[in-house]
Parts: C-alpha cells; structure tokens; sequence
C-alpha cells in the first residue's frame, strides 16, 4: 500500500475512533447528569409526599385529641369526676399544640380555611368547657334536660370531625398527585437511562465496526491479525446481545420503583468495562502494529487510547459507583421504613454502654471519649432505637472539634409519658440556618470534610417518626451540640395513630 494512501486511511480512521469516542464519552455524561437531576426530582417528591403524610398525621391527631375533648366532656357532665376534666384538659392541650403544628404544614388556601374554621369551633367549645368546670351542677342540669344530638358541644365535634375528614381527604388526594409525580419521574429516569443506553451501545457497535475496517486497509496482509479482529468481532456481537436481553428484562420490571434504580447504573459500569476492554484490544493492537511497523505511530492516537481513554473510564466509574452507594442509601432507608417493629422493654442505660462499647476504638482513634449516664427505661423497637443512638453517638464523634478532644455525654431523663435521651458533645456546632436542614434527604452543613450522603439524620428522624417520638437539635457553632431524642415511655407507633 502506497505511504500517502496508508496516511490518509491512518487519518481518516483515527478522526472517525475519536470522534465516535466522544460522542459516547457525551452521552454518558448526558446520562449521568439526566440521571442525577432526576434523582433530585424523586427526592423532591418524596419530601413532599413526607410533608403530605405529616400533614394526614396531624389531622388525624387533631381530629383524636377533639374526640377526646368530647368524650371526656360527657362523662364529666354524667359523673364530674376530676378524671375526666384532666382528660379534657390534656386533650385540649395536645388539641391546641397540633393545631399550631398544621398552621405551619398546611400550605394551601382551602386547607386553611377549614382550619381556621376548626379554630372557631374549638373557641366555642372552649366557653362551653369552662362553663361547665365553673357550675358543673347547671351543665349537668342543662345537659340532661337536651336531646343528645341536640346538645351544642356534640354538634361542635361533629362539625370538627366533619371538617377534618374533609382535610383527610383532601390531603389523601394530594398524597395521590404527589405519588403519581415521583411515578412520572422514577418513569423519566427509566426512560433517558434506557436511551442513553441504546445510543451508548450504537456507539460501541459504530466504534467497533470503524476499527476493524481501519485494521482490514491497514493490515489486509496480516492474517493472524484479521483473525483476532473477527473473534473480537464476534466476542463483541456475543456480548452485545446479552446486554440487549438484561436491557428487555430491566424494562419488563421497569414498574418495579425502588429495587430497579440501580439497574441503569448497572449497565453503565457494564458498557463502561466494555469500553475498557476494546481498548485494551485496541491498545495491545497497536503496540503490535508499532512494534511491528514503527513508521504508523502516532503518538495523538496512542495518547488517546493509553493515557485519555483510561482516565475518561476512571472518571465515569468513580461518578456511577458515588451514584450507586447514594441509591443503595436510598434502598436501605426504603426497607427501615417497611420493616414491622417489634418493642420490648429496654433497658436503655445498658443498651447505650453497649453501643459506646461497640465503637471505642473509633471514639479512641478520633481522641474522643464517650460517657454514658443515667437513662430511664422504655418501651420500644430495639433496632430503631440502636440505629438512632448509633448515628448520633457516630456523628459526634465525625464531626468533633480539632481544637480540642472529644467529649460525647449520652443521659436521659423522664417527662409525663416520655423518656428523653441527650446526646451532648463538644465538636464544631451547627449553624443556625442548618439546624432544620441537617434532617432533610441529602443535606449536609458546615465543612463537608468527612464522607457521607446526608442520609444519616434523615433516617433519624423518620425512625423516630415510627416509634412515635421526635429528635430535635440546639447547637452553637464550635461549641458543640445537643441532639435530644423524646420516645414514648410505653411504645406508641406513629402509623397507629395514623
């Protein structure tokens, strides 16, 4: 083959290797970032259906505590016994308390409107209330001479209930709205994650086919050569095939929502090892070609294929493995959420030592030291309650000052019905502006020093949902933090008062 006909083949197949290259280099990075921005949206979405889920919670609570106001109304106007005026009492203030919780959940103008007419009726009731703690002998009297459905406490509650079933259901409507848009989203994911891959692997086919017809002009007197070529070939047809049939399975099960969110990335690092293997076949090709025949080398190619291409490969994967640890930390809160709890009695004192007990020489390596005292028992979920000591306790000690060594104080104590547990520290304190953000879904604050997906104090305080309770924070900026977990002190799951 004439030198200047060799050197134009030599160009052309080189511009077109390369230019194929990046055109699947940019697909990739299109379905990566397709792929992230999507992941954002599904996470916007289930904050708002949290938010949604929050919002029935709390009307049904609402809802509970105006029950109970009622009940216990009626048995003080049949017996006035000081059980059931502190029954009214109690209700009427986790009445109030939930009431001013749904003021700031509820974010729609209808919403608001019936429960600011809830608010009216409550007022109403309330005179009625001290009315009859004044001259409990008159309510009584006035009661008895009333038909039941005529007295006007019990047309209150029913004007409550009737209300709030009209905020339940207005919320389960837009818990439906919320679903179908995460539905519509985990669909898009599929959808571009599905593209992404059939381009990829147009590609990977268009690349292969260039460089066995580059190999063919250059090297058609080479039969050891062309036979290699042909079994790559064919090695390549082979294996494209079975990522076409994973792909026809990934899209028959594509309705299954959480488990299959790893299966694009799947196939990424799958296409992406196939890349590394063709140029792996391309680079020993060519360091026999050059061997073989010094005059064809060029360094631009042999660049590509032995510095650029190992270095793009390195970059994807690093970025598709982040991808799937972030799924997986997704797929492991998804499955706390539906595990069935089981409470037993604990005796939380023990139950903390063992945990400090656990982690020692982490605390020891860090240079901190963790001290564990007093805590009431209660009843609850032993493994709920271990995974929220355990990330508590783990933080303070990630996240403790190098100023100074680490002191992590884990105490307790006792509430009317509630066991709180502190963890104190002395690290590097959260602003104020965090304080709320740090138990949302992928939110972090401060130096983001230490590895993590900001998904540990999110599972905290949907734990802590479950079992009934609440986790709150005060923090100062390095002076360190007080994480505070109040439970139930006899176990009281959340879906039950649901």
């Amino acid at each position: 083959m004439p030198e200047a006909v060799r050197q134009r083949y030599e160009n052309i197949g080189r511009r077109r290797v390369l230019y194929l290259l990046g055109v699947g280099f940019g697909l990739l990075a299109v379905a990566i970032i397709a792929a992230i921005v999507t992941l954002g949206s599904i996470s916007e979405d289930t904050d708002e259906v949290e938010l949604v889920l929050e919002r029935q919670a709390a009307i049904d609570s609402l809802a509970t505590y105006s029950e109970q106001i009622s009940a216990g109304r009626r048995g003080f106007l049949l017996q006035p016994d000081p059980a059931f005026a502190r029954t009214v009492r109690e209700a009427s203030t986790d009445f109030e308390t939930e009431q001013a919780r749904l003021v700031d959940l509820l974010v729609t103008r209808e919403q608001r409107e019936r429960l600011d007419q809830i608010k009216t009726l409550n007022a109403q009731r309330t005179v009625l209330i001290d009315a009859m703690f004044s001259d409990p002998d008159e309510a009584f009297d006035e009661a008895r001479d009333l038909d039941f459905n005529e007295d006007t406490g019990v047309l209150i509650t029913q004007g409550i209930r009737q209300i709030a079933e009209e905020m339940s259901v207005f919320e389960a409507e837009e818990l439906v709205r919320r679903n179908r848009a995460q539905l519509d989203s985990l669909k898009l994911f599929y959808v571009v994650g599905g593209i992404a891959l059939l381009l990829l692997l147009g590609v990977l086919i268009s690349a292969v086919l260039v460089v066995l017809r580059y190999n063919r002009e250059l090297s058609a007197a080479q039969i050891g050569l062309r036979d290699a070529n042909l079994g790559l070939e064919k090695a390549v047809q082979n294996r494209t095939a079975e990522l076409m049939r994973a792909n026809e399975e990934i899209q028959r099960f594509a309705y299954i929502v959480s488990h299959d969110l790893r299966s694009p990335l799947v196939n990424v690092l799958g296409f992406t090892a196939e890349l590394d293997e063709a140029r792996k076949i391309i680079h020993a090709h060519l360091e026999d070609l050059y061997e073989a025949n010094p005059k064809l080398r060029d360094e631009a190619t042999w660049l590509a294929v032995d510095e650029d291409l190992p270095e793009a490969l390195g970059f994807i994967r690093s970025s598709t493995e982040k991808m799937d640890r972030l799924i997986n930390s997704i797929l492991e809160l998804s499955r706390q959420g539906r595990r069935k709890l089981q409470p037993e009695r604990l005796d939380m004192e023990e139950l903390a030592q063992n945990i400090a007990d656990s982690i020692h020489q982490t605390a020891e390596d860090a240079g901190a030291t963790v001290e564990v005292k007093s805590i009431p028992e209660l009843e609850s979920d032993r493994i709920a309650v271990e995974q929220i000591l355990q990330n508590l306790i783990e933080n303070a000690i990630k996240y403790s000052s190098p100023d100074r060594a680490g002191e992590i104080i884990i105490e307790g104590s006792q509430a009317v019905g509630t066991v709180r547990i502190d963890v104190i520290d002395n690290g590097r304190g959260i602003a104020p502006e965090d304080q709320e953000r740090i138990f949302e879904l992928f939110r972090r604050a401060g130096t983001q020093d230490r590895e993590g997906e900001g998904l540990g104090l999110a599972n905290v305080r949907a734990l802590a949902y479950r079992l009934g309770g609440t986790i709150e924070v005060e923090s100062e900026l390095d002076r360190g933090s007080r994480f505070r977990l109040s439970l139930p002190a006899n176990f009281v799951a959340q879906e039950a008062l649901a």
